[in-house]
């Protein structure tokens, strides 16, 4: 097939995609350096004199806590991978191949999976507020639709990018 190498649209969602993976890789690298210098210094890491005095259990949910975005982060990186590699099977001219439709149900999986870590990161993260004698924090729960139509969007363009290709295959199997 064509290559569309010089597609305006193709090379901006490129530059998004590495801007992200850049953005993504530089604060898991802040998080995964935080977590030893929590353990290590405790609040002091942090230039926060109310919370030098941290106690061990502060330590070890601070950690846990870090550890989880960590975790996320790393979820959201390999996530634009998948995107990226996407990106570029369509600037080749063939996006209808069954590793984009691989890809496409990894990126659902991995933004559920997402969605569902966030869920006891912020509990962690509001009893570590209240915990550490911070002001009382609030936030707001609920069901992410957007998220959840994303997800959906995801698993059903997995299911046409898969269905594409086995149509493709019978077209040249007859010809």
């Amino acid at each position: 097939m064509a290559s569309n190498t010089k597609d305006p649209l193709l090379m901006i969602a490129k530059g998004i995609v590495y801007f992200m993976l850049g953005v993504i890789a530089f604060a898991g690298i802040v998080v995964a350096i935080s977590i030893p210098g929590v353990l290590i210094f405790g609040g002091e890491f942090v230039d926060a004199a109310e919370l030098a005095a941290f106690t061990g259990t502060q330590r070890v949910l601070t950690m846990l806590l870090l550890a989880g975005v960590a975790g996320a982060l790393y979820l959201g990186f390999r996530f634009f991978i998948h995107m990226l590699r996407i990106v570029k099977s369509v600037g080749e001219g063939d996006p209808f191949v069954p590793a984009n439709a691989d890809r496409l149900t990894a990126m659902a999986w991995i933004m559920l999976a997402i969605n569902v870590i966030a869920i006891p990161l912020s509990g962690l993260a509001l009893y570590l507020v209240e915990l550490v004698g911070e002001e009382p924090a609030t936030t707001e729960v609920g069901v992410d639709f957007g998220g959840l139509v994303l997800i959906l969007t995801l698993f059903i363009l997995a299911r046409v990018f898969r269905h594409g290709t086995e149509m493709r295959e019978d077209l040249e199997g007859t010809v």
